[in-house]
């Protein structure tokens, strides 16, 4: 069974072999690794177009500059594997994420795998699982915690004709696309099985800057994204069903890491409120939502200072954060 690894390319130049290297060195050998390159000034297209001179697995797409999802839904229009799978161009994979995930998918006919990751930050590294049961058929009916996994694209692999069928295409010219998009494919697979095992690097690159523009078009991706989902539960008539679980999925991708990510960038940012007015109008009382008791230690203080708006706190446990880090570093 082909697979077809699609990997949206853009401004990637110092990360971009490292990627490529890890995707045709897995023990599965029956790949369609898809780079395209989406208008990358540096030199990502000459690098995609050696490995392509170099292994006929690789095909190349040189595009003008679309954006994340736009590259990505290219690479799926010139898909021809039996499976799905996305790696963003900066992260890497290990070597037998290929093979144990057709292998479930094989045994048990699912439209979906799902797998874990580690997140990876400049020296400091967290393996993150999932809580889901290993290796049975799974459906959003019967497991709706699904829904409140992570919503990343890349950590899953894909059976193409489900995917096509379901035809949830990435949003273009949207940031946090896989917030309008993986909900609706969770709701819309009649099986999805689960792989224990932390296969893919997440890279977290640091040195971005939450201007007012950015932040604008931050709160308005966001919103319209987690809109988009909600809205779809609700054509669907799924909204009681599951509506904690999207209250906390809103609770998590529209209040909670935004806050944290704004506080430690300006914490006199307007857009604070913004996205507590947005969380408060959508979901009054997410304060309730079961799910929260299941906040780790850390999770549970952040949210108690982003709650009585303690901002200095959670600045000065970064600090702390980072302090330790260059210490361990030097020893």
């Amino acid at each position: 069974m082909k697979v077809s690894v699609i990997v949206p390319v853009y401004k990637v130049e110092k990360y971009l072999k490292k990627c490529i290297d890890s995707i045709l060195n897995q023990t599965y050998r029956d790949l369609e690794v898809i780079l395209v390159d989406d208008g990358s000034p540096d030199q990502c297209g000459a690098i995609c177009d050696r490995y392509g001179g170099e292994d006929s697995r690789v095909h190349v797409i040189h595009k003008e500059n679309g954006g994340l999802s736009d590259a990505r839904n290219t690479g799926v229009e010139q898909a021809s594997g039996e499976y799905i799978l996305f790696v963003d161009s900066d992260d890497y994979i290990e070597p037998e994420l290929v093979e144990k995930t057709v292998k479930a998918a094989e045994k048990t006919g699912c439209d979906l795998v799902m797998f874990d990751y580690i997140r990876e930050e400049e020296n400091f590294s967290l393996p993150c699982y999932s809580e889901l049961p290993e290796g049975q058929v799974l459906t959003l009916e019967k497991n709706p915690q699904i829904l409140i996994s992570t919503l990343s694209a890349w950590s899953k692999l894909y059976k193409r004709a489900f995917y096509l069928e379901c035809g949830h295409w990435f949003p273009k010219g949207r940031l946090y696309e896989d917030l309008g998009s993986i909900p609706k494919i969770f709701l819309d697979a009649k099986s999805i099985v689960y792989v224990r095992g932390a296969f893919y690097h997440y890279l977290i690159r640091q040195g971005s800057i939450m201007t007012s523009t950015a932040l604008s078009k931050n709160f308005t991706d966001r919103t319209a994204m987690c809109q988009a989902s909600l809205d779809y539960f609700r054509d669907c008539g799924k909204w009681q069903q599951f509506h904690d679980e999207l209250e906390y999925l809103a609770f998590r991708n529209i209040y909670f890491e935004p806050s944290k990510e704004i506080i430690l960038a300006d914490r006199k940012s307007p857009y604070l409120k913004r996205f507590r007015d947005y969380m408060t109008e959508a979901f009054p009382g997410y304060h309730d939502n079961p799910y929260l008791r299941n906040l780790t230690p850390k999770e549970r203080l952040h949210y108690n200072i982003i709650e009585t708006k303690q901002y200095w706190m959670m600045i000065a446990l970064s600090y702390a954060r980072r302090a330790v880090e260059k210490i361990k570093t030097r020893r």
